[in-house]
């Protein structure tokens, strides 16, 4: 029998716009084969060059397209050169497809597979075609709610879409943040200068058992990794949260296990995406080891993992980024002396102030007219509108006065760069706690 011995076409996935891809067939001269491809709605592809053109000027080929109706390319038979070779055109998409190439060898025409493709058809190529994932940046703080904590209403978050680096694309994208902070109350201090860990994503896990300690078993590990916070009921009893500190595949088997040697079994589930060729694959349940050691868990219990800053966004959905000029300043509070006591002669460490909004007592400093620059004069008390100052000196009522070091409101800035996105949408959300306090 005549054989059908190679197939050659690049599977790597393709991005949602217009895209075509080449195939081409090898085999014995005068093999006879056909193909249907068809989309994850099993809808098929219409195979333009089905139709014959008899009159080029009063007809067309359709254009290429998926549908309901099945199709297969007609009868294709090598010629001596044992080769063939064409184009399939795949549609602009709005969300993920996939298409699925088989191959019939045409048997009533003395065909068959090379022995290494197997009996019957084959399916020689799966293509993914993936459309572009977004990373939305956005900022708050755990203790403070959007819309009715001090800091009221968070300001505009970022998003940026860019190809799934599956695609191939692997072009880069920058973009720079700018965030206003206000508070209705108290004042701000910063604790450091923010970097990129202070970016995080959220996912969730669910429990595989029931049980207690700082061994954790999930249904599925993937996109975890080392240092990941977990939260949830149970989880480091007191603190609400504990960190992951090793992870391994698969279950603990108590039996096979020393202390020196922990052995951890890994099942074997089955694989159906080619429904023509299921296989075996490794279970994606695993363990994790927790921190905290007073951790209970109960079977069937979803649990939110917090991932910080790129290495874990990378281990997580290939989600790559960076930043620089990353920094927060504070405003200067400017505000009047409101006290008659300030004469213009008399050196006071003690007064009013029109407005302490945004002052704070053992933080911020004080500069002004009257004020020596040989050391640095802080506000060392607040009472109402009353004020202490470390050092004293001959203010004037109605003087206006600077201070700094904290405030009321501030920005928030810097430079992103996103070198690779996803393999699907994430947020990446600035914790402002862990850059500021507030009282």
């Amino acid at each position: 029998m005549k054989e059908i011995k190679e197939i050659i076409i690049n599977q790597a996935a393709i991005d949602a716009s217009v895209q075509s891809r080449e195939y081409i067939i090898k085999g014995d001269p005068g093999a006879v084969f056909s193909i249907t491809i068809t989309n994850e709605d099993n809808h098929y592809y219409n195979f333009p060059e089905n139709t014959i053109i008899q009159n080029s000027d009063t007809e067309t080929r359709p254009a290429p397209a998926f549908s309901a109706t099945t199709t297969r390319l007609k009868p294709v038979t090598l010629d001596s050169s044992g080769v063939y070779s064409n184009g399939v055109s795949f549609p602009a998409v709005t969300d993920d497809d996939k298409y699925i190439f088989t191959i019939y060898p045409e048997m009533h025409y003395d065909t068959k597979l090379s022995d290494s493709m197997g009996k019957g058809s084959y399916i020689f190529a799966q293509i993914e075609q993936l459309i572009n994932t977004s990373i939305t940046f956005s900022h708050l703080s755990a203790t403070e709610d959007d819309g009715d904590g001090r800091y009221g209403t968070y300001a505009t978050s970022y998003i940026v879409k860019g190809a799934d680096t599956r695609t191939g694309d692997v072009s880069s994208k920058t973009l720079s943040i700018s965030w206003a902070l206000s508070l209705s109350e108290s004042a701000m201090e910063i604790i450091k200068q923010p970097d990129q860990n202070d970016f995080y994503f959220e996912t969730s896990k669910t429990t595989a058992t029931t049980g207690s300690g700082k061994n954790l078993e999930l249904t599925d590990i993937s996109g975890l990794s080392v240092g990941m916070e977990v939260l949830g009921t149970g989880i480091a009893a007191g603190a609400a949260k504990s960190t992951i500190t090793a992870i391994n595949r698969g279950y603990y088997n108590a039996g096979k296990s020393t202390t020196a040697f922990p052995v951890y079994d890994i099942a074997k589930i089955v694989d159906s995406t080619d429904p023509n060729n299921p296989i075996l694959v490794d279970h994606p349940g695993g363990t994790l080891e927790l921190a905290a050691s007073n951790s209970t868990f109960v079977a069937d219990r979803v649990l939110t993992f917090k991932g910080y800053g790129p290495v874990a966004s990378k281990i997580f959905n290939n989600t790559n980024f960076s930043v620089s000029n990353f920094k927060i300043t504070l405003d200067e509070v400017s505000t009047t002396i409101n006290d008659t006591d300030a004469n213009g002669t008399s050196s006071l460490s003690v007064f009013d102030l029109t407005s302490v909004n945004g002052i704070k007592d053992d933080v911020s400093t004080v500069t002004g007219v009257g004020i020596s620059d040989a050391t640095t004069t802080t506000v060392t008390n607040i009472s109402s509108n009353t004020i202490t100052v470390s050092t004293a000196f001959v203010p004037e009522n109605g003087q206006t006065l600077k201070f700094g070091k904290a405030s009321r409101t501030g920005t928030l800035t810097g430079d992103v760069t996103i070198s690779s996105f996803g393999s699907n949408n994430i947020g990446l959300v600035f914790e402002l706690d862990k850059i500021i306090t507030i009282e």
